[in-house]
């Protein structure tokens, strides 16, 4: 039995397409306070791939570029006027940010994947709303109507919460939708009593490294969006990667739990299993040539970021608000050259 398991593991990362050559794992290099920077090769990754890295990067119009093995720095570029400390709007690369704030939220006991609206704002209209759980608000199935004016709205927040229609029953459907999505901040600072940010701050950021000087969050009625905003430099934003692919674990403190890492990277329902807890995942093979235990923040203009478990890296790109039309590419083009510079994935 014990060699049938064997084999059937072997079978199984053959047919995946990666197979690890052997090479012992590296331990993790903590950035605390600063990154270690190592040379590619003493990380199992090829200087010629990370050339074709960054030359991607450039042709496609980027401000910065990182790519973390093991840890470790191998790769980095700035284009144009950026530098380590310039922080870049991330759009929705946002989101995975404030699905971690509602389980740490939810981790105090604040509240539940199961909660609903109407527990916290039960004045919401239309009525059915209030039925609307806060797993259905970050899973992008909460029925809402997709008011694509929405970042237009001074008062965005009043009209996500007492004038946008539902367009069809909660879970009934998938939608990438903001404007459901609205309906989080709301809901966290009823139960806690703070603004995505603040949960974010007081409880992730300040034990990851992550300065008060590398980040800002936008806010709209004095409520911070859960679906944009955030401006972070490339280094605390692969901070973030790396907690994340260290299943929540930071040093020897696990700040965000092993199974929430699990779920909220995976398929959370069945209406699209390329999407979880306001991540993307390659479970059905999203991005070609990488593996297909990869997950993703992803922002508009290609702010995004990558996370291989399976090949211990973290690749991100960003850009900004910078809307010039060559930043309209396959962000899976990056993330698979980056994955084929790893020298023991196969």
């Amino acid at each position: 039995m014990k060699f049938a398991r064997h084999t059937l593991a072997l079978l199984l990362l053959v047919t995946c397409g990666w197979v690890s050559t052997g090479a012992a794992a590296e331990p993790t290099a903590w950035p605390m306070p600063e990154w270690s920077v190592a040379k590619p090769e003493t990380q199992q990754m090829s200087s010629a791939g990370l050339d074709r890295v960054g030359q991607w990067l450039k042709e496609h119009g980027s401000k910065t570029g990182l790519v973390v093995r093991h840890g470790r720095i191998v790769g980095e570029w700035y284009f144009d006027d950026a530098t380590q400390s310039t922080p870049y709007l991330v759009y929705s690369t946002s989101k995975s940010f404030a699905s971690t704030a509602a389980h740490l939220a939810i981790a105090d006991g604040k509240l539940t994947l199961d909660s609903k609206v109407g527990e916290f704002v039960p004045d919401v209209k239309p009525e059915a709303k209030r039925n609307i759980t806060v797993r259905q608000i970050i899973s992008m199935d909460t029925g809402v109507h997709n008011n694509k004016d929405l970042h237009n709205m001074d008062k965005l927040f009043s009209y996500a919460m007492y004038e946008a229609p539902l367009d069809f029953e909660p879970a009934a459907k998938w939608d990438y939708n903001n404007t459901g999505l609205a309906l989080l901040a709301p809901v966290l600072k009823k139960a806690t009593g703070q603004e995505v940010d603040q949960i974010l701050e007081q409880k992730l950021f300040g034990k990851i490294g992550i300065a008060r000087g590398d980040w800002t969050w936008e806010q709209r009625e004095g409520r911070s969006l859960p679906y944009s905003g955030l401006h972070i430099t490339a280094r605390s934003l692969a901070r973030f990667g790396l907690l994340f692919l260290n299943e929540g674990r930071w040093q020897d403190q696990q700040l965000v739990s092993t199974a929430w890492v699990k779920e909220a990277t995976g398929p959370s329902q069945e209406l699209n299993k390329s999407y979880g807890y306001l991540w993307w995942n390659n479970t059905t093979g999203k991005w070609k040539g990488v593996p297909a235990d990869a997950y993703a923040a992803l922002g508009r203009f290609d702010n995004s970021m990558l996370v291989v478990p399976s090949l211990d890296l973290v690749v991100l790109r960003q850009v900004g608000d910078d809307t010039a039309g060559n930043h309209k590419m396959d962000i899976g083009e990056l993330w698979r050259l980056a994955c084929e510079a790893c020298t023991d994935a196969k």
